[in-house]
């Protein structure tokens, strides 16, 4: 009994020693910095207004939409943050908030999304081709969930243009809607 009883306290002793150095990650020599590539979404910096159309499908009966954006570096440099609010006919509609960063791991953008209508969103980028980012991937929304896809194309100085798509259960990506949006403010403040 006794050699059984020294042995666990020699088991308990090593542990203790050792638990520390396994379990817990050295602390970093200098603090984390936000990945250059953030640089490149600077772009959508400030605040924005915008023009379109919504497709009629199943998120509801389409028309012309009016939106604003307010868009800006967020966290420390870490994420592009912003809030968008739109209006069809005059009515308030959807508000949502996007958070876009820089994963360096696979080497992409990721944009996430919710909305007041119970909806989110993951996408992911590979980066801006020419005036162009693309980001792709599954919106949920009333219990059911498609592909999306964001296209954002420069379009001149302070102006860009935004179409969305949708994919439900593998058909062909369809066309949900359309906006060109013009920079009307320097960058948003959090």
């Amino acid at each position: 009994m006794k050699t059984r009883w020294t042995l666990g306290m020699v088991l308990v002793a090593v542990v203790a020693v050792l638990a520390p150095a396994v379990m817990l990650p050295a602390a970093p020599e200098e603090a984390m910095k936000p990945a250059a590539e953030m640089s490149n979404l600077k772009w959508f910096d400030g605040n924005w207004t915008c023009d379109g159309t919504i497709v009629p499908g199943p998120m509801g009966p389409g028309g012309k939409v009016t939106s604003s954006v307010k868009s800006h570096l967020d966290f420390g440099g870490f994420w592009q943050s912003g809030m968008v609010r739109s209006s069809m006919g005059g009515k308030p509609g959807m508000e949502g908030m996007f958070h876009i960063t820089y994963d360096p791991g696979p080497k992409e953008y990721v944009m996430l999304w919710v909305d007041n209508m119970g909806g989110y969103a993951k996408e992911t980028s590979s980066g801006w081709e020419g005036d162009k980012i693309v980001f792709s991937g599954q919106t949920a929304m009333g219990g059911k969930q498609m592909g999306t896809r964001d296209t954002f194309t420069k379009a001149g100085a302070g102006s860009m243009k935004h179409d969305w798509e949708g994919q439900m259960e593998g058909a062909a990506w369809s066309p949900m809607g359309s906006e060109t949006c013009k920079r009307v403010a320097a960058p948003a403040k959090k």
